[in-house]
């Protein structure tokens, strides 16, 4: 699988080379020591997953580092982590209401930078998830597909293109396992597929 990408913004070196050490054992990792820096990345294409950026920077700060990026169209929608060495719940409360969606005070710990950075990355491929199925919905396959399986058909097949498997199902649903297996038969009967991920990539449509 590939890595997710983060960009860490900083105008403090020892701090980037610190990020980059701690992040690239599980992400790709992209620097820049300035904000200026960084929106020459973006505008280049380089988006990240994930962006880690400093607020007290010289020249451009993070807020105004902040609004240029969410004016790049490909790089509006990325998450956005402050580094801060300020505690005072005065820069929390502005970070956040210009767009950030966490900060971190420096010095950070190793295994809260980790966390918070996993934690948002997860968060937003949940968030893009719903969006692709919210867009499926409009899929003549999909349409389709609903048309011809009954609604507890419906409901596992759903589940199998989330990539829950038979044991999982019978848990969340509280079926038996037997069951489970039984509709799944019907639904590939229905649908003419033989394997899992021919269903899922008729829910991709």
């Amino acid at each position: 699988m590939e890595k997710k990408h983060v960009l860490v913004v900083d105008d403090d070196l020892i701090l980037l080379k610190t990020a980059e050490e701690i992040l690239s054992e599980f992400y790709s990792v992209s620097v820049a020591k300035a904000g200026s820096q960084a929106i020459a990345l973006l505008e280049k294409g380089v988006i990240p997953d994930l962006i880690l950026l400093d607020i007290a920077m010289p020249g451009m700060d993070g807020y105004e580092t902040l609004n240029e990026m969410k004016k790049i169209p490909a790089a509006g929608s990325v998450p956005i982590i402050f580094l801060t060495g300020f505690s005072d719940a005065d820069y929390e409360v502005r970070g956040l209401k210009s767009g950030a969606v966490d900060y971190i005070v420096k010095p950070f710990v190793k295994e809260v930078l980790l966390a918070r950075v996993e934690r948002h990355l997860q968060y937003e491929e949940g968030r893009a998830r719903e969006e692709r199925t919210e867009e499926i919905k409009e899929n003549e396959t999909y349409k389709k597909m609903q048309e011809v399986l009954s609604p507890i058909e419906w409901k596992i097949a759903q589940a199998i293109a989330k990539g829950m498997d038979n044991r999982e199902i019978a848990a969340e649903y509280h079926y038996s396992y037997g069951y489970v297996k039984n509709v799944i038969t019907r639904i590939f009967s229905k649908l003419e597929v033989e394997k899992r991920r021919d269903l899922r990539k008729m829910f991709e449509g």
